[in-house]
């Protein structure tokens, strides 16, 4: 009876510390999602602006073209990522960005002089 009442204590605080753990835990917060293209011809985006929340932002790009293109995304000269140089295909990256606004490009030489750029607002 004893080692019974022993029991049910130890079972009553198990749960008790299993329940509370996750009411202090903060969930993990998928990071939001902006996409952008490189059109098949010309050397443009197919936007020129781009809208996220603060935080954790992915950004896929697609690139329709045959030629190279990447998406980089600075403020000011400081450059805080961007994807991979691809052509035709996807690819990704996660940044992490407070609010303010920043600059996408192409560093592609040249492309950005072309008009491969826009704005990135982060509210």
């Amino acid at each position: 009876m004893r080692l019974t009442a022993v029991l049910a204590v130890v079972i009553a605080i198990a749960t008790a510390v299993v329940v509370a753990a996750p009411a202090g835990a903060s969930p993990t917060k998928a990071p939001s999602v902006v996409k952008v293209k490189a059109l098949a011809s010309g050397l443009k985006f197919d936007k020129t602006r781009l809208h996220a929340p603060a935080g954790k932002i992915k950004l896929v790009f697609t690139n329709l073209s045959t030629l190279q293109h990447n998406v980089r995304i600075e403020s000011g000269e400081n450059e805080l990522g961007g994807t991979k140089t691809i052509r035709k295909g996807t690819a990704t990256t996660v940044v992490s960005l407070k609010k303010g606004s920043y600059n996408f490009y192409c560093s592609v030489p040249g492309h950005e002089d072309a008009g491969m750029r826009g704005t990135l607002t982060v509210s």
